[in-house]
């Protein structure tokens, strides 16, 4: 009876398979990235790495495969038994039906849930389709397709349930314990469980099984297996719907990409845009005038979590080489989960896509729960993303299963902080009563502003209908600037996404009160940068330029615990206003006075705000360091690219590093100084910003009035006095931290190779 599943069932199932993987691998497949074209990259790296693209292809047809083979067999198996006289042939085109119509009910629900997974394919490559996807999220609530998914499995179950345990028919009882054996493997993603499945059903579901029933020991014996298996799977979860008595100070950061300051809704005045955050603000300090020291997510996190500049650690891109990288963690740069860590705490990281850059450091964590990014992911990526039947069940809205394909986590298109928020409350289920250290970085913020519904509804247009509907992408080549209507349907989507962390943060906070943690955890709340939405001639994103305040001025707020440590003063000042300037490298003193944690202070460049909450006057006329990113490309008419230093874009920049699990890197030291040498830095206090460009031409120089001109669109340079006090200020800081020289006006980095 075994040879029937493998000769009449699983042959169909296979060519089922085959057949909608090269189908929309044929038709759904692209060159182009959101209109960016990478046709001659992507045709010299299949050629360079042709076995990663051939085992990218092979995961997703696998995974794709056996999911169709366990639920094809389970479909196979329940319209047989159920209607026994039709034939083979009748139960087997049901089968297919039955299997390709829930996959499609998933599709639509996806559609709709996630409308910017599929962008591409509705925006870029078939727009006569577009409005089937307009019509889709405008008039439907993906919760109907879900209902109509429940509504087959319910009604096919159900009457195998029935027959089995109500009819006293025993032969169903294997069947049912399939079913939930498949579901349980299916909600925690495991391929290999799956695939277990694929070898152990042809023999437990023949007709041998069926005709002679399951003697009660081997029932007994399934139901328990049954039971192990759903514990093993879901440990963490259970652990964290119960009640945790951790006596513990912990210590969590919450933090999201691209979170401007000015859009938090006690700043900005608009009270839907962040009540959770709002009310949070109320019971904690909150730093008015906090800074990152570079608007890119990988040396800012690297700077935040050493207290060093980049300058120093050397991680000043979002490629840095093996040599760079390996200085966060090192004896010279420590970081905060490692000195944590040394105290006894539990340390563990908790990222969606952004978060790409937690696995490819060693920050310290002891477990780091984020997406990898590196040109085996990105292959993986781009092969996932053409199959729109797959993604359904890859993202949750086939039953709320997935996680199959670990890479899709590192989807920039897939906004989904509800499965975020589900890893942090199962990592801290299980942590056992440990005190912790948390941090978790959403990247619902980043471009392309991807939240899911119902929150990418809240402040766009519904009446606007063009590319930019569900999500906008930055192409660094574009200097053009969208016309108004654009511009507004753009920032309405980051003020969604910034709603759409709201929600996730409120639901975090509840969680920590309902698990007894709230009121003895350190909770900091920042971003690791800002970002430009069109003011004046900024354009969007960031790292590009230091102009405007919203580029590097982020959030920062903290809620100390009920329970100060014996060293802290009792008295200290726990909610209210902070209106001092703050630096992101501030967090590393902080976190070593609170903790009582030895280090040499005067190695670091921050203070701590500890000392800055006790003696505000202190640090009034303190200046914070700031500096751009990496520039991706070397076409456009941007400012910033008529004033800069020119280096190739980054495809010609970059090398894949086999020996780094395919990282792409910036290895080439002459590349490295290059980008160095060719930053803009700014130095920044209560009222002005300096901002040096070096150029071709010489430097030059631009001055700000941060508070009468918040947008930078009036140079004051030179204004006698200011501008030469911070010019000093600029200087002797890049000569103590990171060694340059000044010749000229110009700043010089020393060589990499000193380091």
């Amino acid at each position: 009876m075994q040879k029937f599943y493998f000769f009449r069932v699983y042959p169909s199932l296979f060519a089922y398979s085959i057949f909608w993987i090269l189908f929309f691998l044929i038709f759904n497949t692209s060159f182009n990235i959101m209109g960016v074209d990478v046709g001659d990259y992507l045709k010299q790296f299949a050629s360079a790495y042709f076995g990663i693209a051939l085992f990218a292809f092979f995961k997703v047809f696998s995974t794709f495969l056996v999911f169709n083979l366990v639920f094809g067999s389970l479909f196979y198996d329940s319209l047989k038994s159920i209607q026994s006289t039709l034939s083979h042939r009748k139960v087997l085109f049901l089968t297919l039906v039955f299997l390709l119509s829930t996959q499609l009910l998933a599709m639509m629900h996806s559609f709709i849930q996630f409308p910017q997974l599929y962008g591409e394919f509705f925006f870029y490559r078939y727009q006569a389709f577009a409005p089937v996807l307009y019509f889709l999220t405008d008039f439907l609530n993906p919760s109907l397709f879900q209902f109509l998914l429940f509504a087959i499995y319910i009604s096919l179950i159900g009457t195998i349930y029935f027959q089995a345990l109500w009819l006293k028919k025993t032969k169903f009882r294997l069947l049912l314990f399939g079913w939930i054996l498949a579901f349980l493997i299916h909600a925690e993603g495991s391929v290999l469980f799956l695939f277990f499945l694929t070898v152990v059903f042809p023999f437990l579901l023949n007709e041998e099984n069926f005709k002679n029933g399951l003697s009660s020991r081997w029932e007994k014996g399934a139901w328990a297996s049954l039971t192990i298996v759903a514990v093993l799977l879901n440990s963490n979860f259970f652990l964290s719907i119960l009640p945790s008595q951790n006596p513990n100070t912990n210590v969590l950061i919450l933090s999201t990409d691209s979170l401007r300051y000015d859009k938090l809704g006690f700043i900005s005045g608009n009270k839907e845009i962040t009540p959770h955050l709002d009310e949070f603000a109320r019971s904690s300090l909150v730093f008015h005038d906090h800074h990152t020291t570079v608007p890119r997510t990988f040396p800012s996190w690297a700077d935040l979590m050493t207290g060093k500049f980049s300058m120093s650690h050397k991680v000043r891109d979002m490629f840095p080489s093996p040599e760079e990288k390996a200085n966060i963690g090192s004896e010279r740069f420590p970081t905060i989960p490692q000195k944590l860590s040394n105290q006894g705490f539990t340390t563990a990281v908790i990222g969606s896509f952004a978060g790409d850059i937690f696995p490819r450091a060693n920050f310290g964590f002891q477990e780091t729960i984020a997406p990898n990014f590196n040109a085996k992911v990105m292959t993986i990526q781009r092969t996932v993303e053409s199959q729109l039947l797959l993604l359904p069940i890859l993202t949750g809205s086939y039953l709320y299963g997935g996680n199959y394909i670990e890479e899709v986590l590192g989807l920039s298109t897939w906004g989904d902080g509800a499965r975020l928020v589900r890893s942090l409350k199962n990592a801290i289920g299980g942590l056992f009563g440990s005190k912790f250290f948390l941090t978790y970085f959403s990247s619902v913020v980043h471009f392309p502003y991807t939240p899911s519904y119902p929150y990418y509804k809240k402040f766009t247009n519904p009446e606007y209908y063009g590319k930019y509907k569900y999500l906008k992408y930055v192409d660094p080549t574009n200097s053009e600037k969208p016309t108004q209507e654009e511009v507004k349907q753009i920032r309405g989507l980051f003020d969604s996404s910034v709603f759409a962390f709201d929600a996730e943060f409120g639901e975090i906070i509840e969680f920590l009160k309902a698990q007894g943690l709230y009121d003895n955890t350190l909770i900091i709340v920042t971003s690791d940068h800002g970002e430009a939405l069109y003011e004046d001639i900024h354009g969007q994103g960031h790292g590009e330029h230091l102009r405007g305040e919203a580029v590097t001025k982020i959030p920062l707020l903290v809620k100390f615990p009920k329970e100060l440590p014996p060293h802290i003063t009792a008295n200290l000042q726990r909610t209210g206003d902070i209106h001092s300037i703050t630096s992101s490298i501030d967090l590393f003193p902080t976190l070593m006075e609170f903790f009582n944690i030895d280090f040499r202070v005067e190695d670091y460049p921050g203070v701590s705000l500890l000392e800055i909450v006790k003696n505000p006057n202190l640090y009034k006329d303190r200046m914070v360091y700031t500096e751009t990113g990496i520039w991706f490309s070397d076409r456009g008419d941007q400012f910033f690219q008529n004033q800069r230093i020119p280096y190739p874009n980054i495809l010609e920049l970059h090398n894949v590093i086999p020996e780094e699990d395919y990282q792409i890197m910036i290895t080439d030291p002459v590349f490295q100084e290059t980008i160095s040498f060719a930053k803009h830095r700014a130095i920044l206090n209560k009222n002005y910003k300096l901002i040096y460009i070096p150029t071709r031409e010489g430097v030059k120089w631009e001055l700000y009035d941060r508070n009468a001109d918040s947008f930078n669109t009036q140079n004051l340079y030179p204004k006698v006095g200011v501008s030469e006090k911070m010019k000093e200020n600029l200087y002797s800081l890049v000569r103590k931290w990171e060694r340059s020289n000044v010749v000229g006006e110009y700043l010089l980095p020393p060589n990499s190779s000193d380091f």
